[in-house]
């Protein structure tokens, strides 16, 4: 027997070879690079849905003033006494936008001055003066740990003058 034999065994472990530390080290900064990159992707993404619903709610308010305007409330404006135009644009909108609801559409009766004005039982807002609607719905972000409130709402304004 060889005393150098034992000195060397089949199954001993060897130090990894330079490739073999290449492709950890690769895959070490892969992991690095990918949660910045996935925030980043992410925080678009809201972004996106962001610019998106606020524009679906201000096109929600304007069509729903529109329509409104042409077609009236019989007396103040609640979702009870709205026409059947007014409701047809509420029902557009709200497949439009996901989370519109009945409930965070107002119509209002207003002047020039944006002063809300009375409108009695079984009529209408006088011509000249105008229709406001105002449109809202909660937002919520899909990307957590970004520094802004994670619910917020989204609210859009319009005005469109009785003819």
């Amino acid at each position: 027997d060889d005393p150098g034999e034992a000195m060397i065994r089949p199954d001993a472990q060897r130090p990894a070879a330079p490739q073999d530390r290449e492709r950890g080290q690769t895959l070490v900064e892969f992991s690095l690079a990918l949660i910045p990159f996935l925030f980043l992707l992410m925080g678009t993404v809201d972004l996106g849905r962001g610019i998106y619903t606020n524009n679906g709610v201000a096109q929600a308010a304007r069509e729903i003033a529109r329509a409104t305007s042409v077609h009236q409330c019989s007396g103040p404006c609640t979702s009870a006494t709205w026409s059947v135009e007014t409701v047809e644009a509420v029902n557009t909108q709200k497949a439009l936008v996901p989370g519109l609801t009945n409930s965070s559409i107002t119509i209002d009766c207003v002047d020039v001055a944006d002063t809300t004005q009375t409108v009695a039982a079984n009529s209408i807002c006088p011509p000249g003066d105008y229709i406001r609607v105002t449109a809202s719905m909660s937002f919520g972000l899909v990307t957590p740990l970004l520094p802004v409130p994670n619910r917020f709402t989204v609210s859009s304004t319009a005005h469109v003058q009785v003819p």
